[in-house]
């Protein structure tokens, strides 16, 4: 059966230099953590001593809630919940549905995809007094940390006036101060003041360049067949052998998560040939046991017109996760 390997040296290590810029980390670990396995991501996290996620719904706050002192839940329900849980708050108009007093404004800085606007701001932070909600953050999200140009330090620019104008608010009304958060892993780097927390998800998993790869893939052999010159192989015998050659069968498919390919792919140690089946995918040569698909995601998704983030998420949840 594949097997994944989280690499817990190379979690720390991008823990480590993440918190050589900020200590303060609050962890994406939405999304079975990025396809990483939730449940074995939170525990590598409190034992390096993180103390706040950030997750996708209520489904997924539950499953860690015994890990942190604080979840953030993105994409929360309306209802109440735990002490430790934190709702987002992507909109004016779920601002006045929510029961939960707990919550973290998000702020539309100029992504356009959700958050309170700039001018509804001052009737958010009166009706979170009104309602007596406790605001424990102030966020946002960046739209172009990733490319060279001037939006991210626009949308920074009215997060700090935003910043300003809540701190301003809770003095007048001798509210706890919030904590505020921008920084994604795009833009450790680039701004001048990471501010209170930055929240991180790509980076943690070596999903972009300096920081090193997470996950491993690896495929158990399933059969070993010798392909004669000329002869084909798998669908459509969508791979001509031009010589005598041997050939292995691992257990890894679309179905397993790795986008569908009809010409081949490269893995770690080989080359996968033809189309990759639902279960399956042929690979060049013999191995004994296993075959590596990839260690490192940001040399596996040089193979298709995509992100990381695409193929980390949708890796299978029945493949078992263990950490080396």
């Amino acid at each position: 059966m594949a097997t994944i390997f989280i690499d817990k040296s190379n979690f720390f290590y991008n823990l480590d230099k993440i918190s050589s810029i900020n200590p303060n980390i609050l962890a994406v670990i939405k999304d079975n953590a990025y396809g990483h396995g939730i449940i074995t991501i939170s525990k590598l996290l409190k034992e390096y001593g993180i103390k706040k996620v950030c997750v996708r719904n209520n489904e997924e706050a539950e499953i860690v809630k015994g890990f942190f002192e604080e979840i953030l839940i993105f994409n929360p329900k309306t209802s109440r919940n735990a002490l430790n849980v934190s709702y987002a708050i992507n909109s004016l108009n779920q601002l006045k549905k929510n029961r939960h007093p707990y919550i973290h404004l998000k702020i539309d800085t100029g992504f356009r995809r959700n958050g309170i606007l700039e001018e509804e701001l001052d009737e958010a932070l009166d009706f979170c007094l009104k309602r007596n909600f406790e605001i424990r953050g102030v966020f946002s999200h960046f739209c172009c940390a990733d490319e060279i140009g001037g939006d991210t330090f626009i949308q920074y620019d009215k997060f700090l006036k935003v910043k300003e104008k809540v701190l301003n608010f809770c003095e007048e009304n001798s509210l706890n101060r919030p904590y505020f958060h921008i920084a994604n892993s795009s833009a450790l780097s680039k701004l001048p003041d990471t501010l209170d927390y930055v929240r991180i998800g790509i980076a943690m998993y070596g999903g972009i360049e300096g920081f090193k790869g997470v996950m491993s893939l690896v495929g158990d052999v399933v059969s070993i067949r010798e392909l004669k010159e000329k002869e084909g192989c798998g669908y459509n015998k969508a791979f001509m052998s031009k010589k005598n050659m041997k050939i292995t069968t691992i257990d890894v498919g679309y179905a397993d998560g790795i986008p569908y390919f009809k010409n081949g792919c490269k893995l770690k140690e080989t080359n996968a040939l033809g189309k990759i089946s639902m279960d399956y995918m042929i690979v060049e040569g013999e191995f004994d046991k296993k075959v590596i698909v990839f260690d490192d995601i940001k040399e596996f998704v040089k193979n298709f017109d995509t992100i990381t983030y695409d193929i980390l998420v949708k890796m299978s949840p029945r493949i078992k996760r263990i950490i080396k």
